[in-house]
């Protein structure tokens, strides 16, 4: 590799002291301490299950994932202050890439939350640096490409310690010893602590300055002596398989899995009350980084009032205006004694309810379920390939770079997305009554369909302020429970379809909810035919 353009030579010497961590009621971590010492390669070994990655996870300070089911006390610091998310960097198993913006917008982004630490190598040098093309999309890099694009976009963030997750998982052994080759000259060249969390022993060994195993029996961090690293395969070994028996203990206990759920359940919707004051606060754009929470609220006002949403919308709009204007002419009884005494007032009833009902209720659960299932598929996925986590890991906090421009996206593409509905279904149906009744002008249809609605000396129309106010209310409640439903926990991408069928079931429940409460006050006093 050749030599760096800036050496970046600031690291961190991170300290584990008394650190007890709990998983449920199994006992991970007793009273553990470990020194990882600034400018050297840490490998922290151990079967799988044993708490390896949330050991991680503490020294990120990614706690806050955690909910009731992790418990730990003790004390984890960087260059003796304690660890907060944002101060060391994380490489993902998964990588965690944003693959809607290009590997150069991937180092921009992490430059740009680093902010006065960032690197001050330009993004595309950093790229070629670790040879990392930068014309290719994200989408399109290989397994080799994304981990150095991971590596780099980390190092442009610029963190004094960089944790690596099971960076050799699943590989085979010759592209293991790449992977560790990788690592040994991104240490070697920018000179940063190096913690690698990993099983992978065989690979990594070579390239590190100190390991520590954690010991599933003793519940402690053991550092082993370079003399004996030769003796790891035989000291895992019966721990992997006592591992093994706790975990199908573990899958037998059926019944405190269903009351843990229960007790789960009970909780999400107390706290409903909470998401929403939550919802309130996060109205405020608190960004990190200005220009990419702007970026963000584009993405997200694309995906709720994209020509698709608004080709939908217009589609639904289309429909509605057909079929209340056709087929309440047609189906009238003794259509040749009523429809001269009722016309008039039928239009009217038509237009009032076409503005302040159908319409409205049609569109908001079509966003509801259209655009909420978008918006939690998006965030569901990035849960699943832990890209929270790296928001998290440069400093940004999901509900504010998240969560602030879902709810602005909702708050203004609802009543947009409704309008256009409208107005589709407005004029469909002056068509429709035009092809129906064409001894009655375009003029006779205005006057008598607006007659409930349009106010002498007014720009909007009766009850605007009503409407407004449920299809705000709408909109805001679609958002939280999109964003809700898809920073849920994600373990596979069924969990991603099931917070998707969730978000399209309780959006529309609440939408509907909603329109009824408002009905109950919005129409009370009311007169018929606006007179």
């Amino acid at each position: 590799m050749n030599a760096p353009a800036e050496k970046q030579n600031s690291s961190a010497r991170i300290e584990i002291k008394n650190l007890s961590v709990m998983a449920g009621k199994k006992v991970l971590l007793e009273k553990a301490n470990a020194t990882f010492s600034s400018g050297e390669i840490t490998l922290i070994v151990g079967p799988s299950g044993v708490g390896k990655s949330i050991l991680m996870r503490l020294i990120a300070g990614l706690t806050e994932s955690f909910g009731d089911s992790i418990q730990y006390i003790g004390d984890v610091t960087l260059n003796g202050k304690t660890a907060q998310c944002g101060e060391a960097g994380v490489v993902f198993q998964s990588f965690a890439l944003f693959d809607e913006l290009t590997p150069v917008d991937n180092i921009k982004f992490a430059k740009a939350c680093g902010g006065k630490q960032a690197s001050r190598v330009p993004a595309k040098k950093i790229l070629a640096e670790l040879n990392v093309p930068a014309n290719v999309p994200t989408s399109r890099l290989s397994g080799g490409q994304r981990q150095r694009l991971a590596i780099a976009r980390t190092l442009a963030y610029n963190p004094p310690a960089i944790l690596y997750d099971e960076p050799t998982s699943g590989l085979d052994p010759f592209t293991g010893r790449q992977v560790a080759t990788l690592i040994a000259d991104t240490h070697n060249q920018f000179g940063k602590t190096s913690v690698i969390v990993t099983h992978d022993y065989h690979s990594l060994m070579p390239i590190a300055d100190r390991i520590y195993l954690l010991d599933p029996q003793k519940k402690q961090l053991v550092e082993v002596d370079r003399k004996d690293w030769a003796t790891i395969p035989e000291k895992l070994a019966p721990m992997a398989t006592k591992v093994r028996a706790q975990e199908e203990v573990d899958e037998s206990k059926t019944m405190e899995r269903i009351v843990g759920k229960a007790k789960s359940f009970f909780e999400s919707t107390t706290n409903a009350v909470v998401a929403f004051v939550v919802g309130l606060i996060s109205l405020l754009p608190v960004w990190k980084s200005p220009s990419w929470g702007v970026r963000s609220l584009a993405h997200f006002l694309r995906m709720v009032t994209g020509p698709t949403a608004i080709l939908y919308l217009i589609a639904s709009g289309f429909i509605s205006g057909f079929v209340t204007t056709y087929f309440t002419f047609k189906f009238l009884p003794f259509t040749d004694y009523t429809k001269p005494l009722l016309l008039e007032d039928l239009l009217t009833a038509l237009g009032f309810a076409t503005y302040r009902i159908f319409v409205p209720v049609l569109s908001c659960v079509l966003i509801a379920a259209r655009c909420g299932a978008a918006v939690t598929s998006d965030i569901g996925g990035r849960q699943y390939g832990n890209q929270i986590d790296a928001l998290r890991t440069f400093g940004n906090r999901p509900n504010f770079f998240l969560l602030t421009p879902i709810l602005w996206a909702f708050l203004i593409g609802t009543p947009l997305l409704t309008f256009a509905a409208y107005y589709t279904a407005r004029y469909t149906s002056l068509i429709t009554f035009l092809l129906t009744h064409p001894n009655h002008g375009a003029e006779f249809w205005h006057q008598y369909s607006m007659r409930g609605l349009e106010q002498w000396g007014q720009f909007f129309y009766k009850g605007f302020g009503w409407l407004i106010a449920k299809l705000l209310v709408s909109g805001f409640g679609t958002a939280i429970i999109s964003y809700r439903n898809g920073m849920a926990p994600k373990y596979s991408s069924a969990d991603v379809s099931r917070s998707v069928t969730a978000t399209i079931l309780w959006s529309t429940l609440f939408v509907l909810v909603v329109h009824f409460v408002f009905s109950l006050f919005e129409f009370e006093n009311i007169v018929p035919g606006g007179r």
